[in-house]
């Protein structure tokens, strides 16, 4: 089983970059399997509102409701405000998954 990451720092989905790969994408290219899917942020945003966004997130995956990634991850941008989090955190990876226990 191939791990889901929650990279809770800037830039480690800056697929934009010109000069080299980001690590979201080396981990979901990784030849024999690095990650089933990553979510982090392309951009810079300030860390206090990622906490917010990024705890909701913890709380969807790991509650009642058997949700996929695509639903949690739309869920826990939901409960921000800030509209650069909201446009620079991507997932990584197909939104239909649902992680096992």
């Amino acid at each position: 089983r191939l791990p889901f990451f929650v990279n809770m720092t800037c830039l480690n989905g800056f697929f934009q970059n010109p000069y080299g790969e980001a690590l979201a994408e080396a981990l979901i290219k990784a030849p024999g399997g690095g990650a089933i899917a990553i979510w982090t942020s392309s951009g810079l945003t300030e860390p206090d509102r990622q906490a917010v966004m990024n705890k909701e997130l913890i709380k969807l995956l790991f509650g009642r409701e058997s949700l996929t990634l695509g639903e949690a991850t739309a869920r826990a941008k939901a409960a921000t405000e800030d509209q650069d989090i909201r446009k620079t955190w991507i997932l990584f990876g197909d939104p239909s998954t649902k992680l096992r226990p």
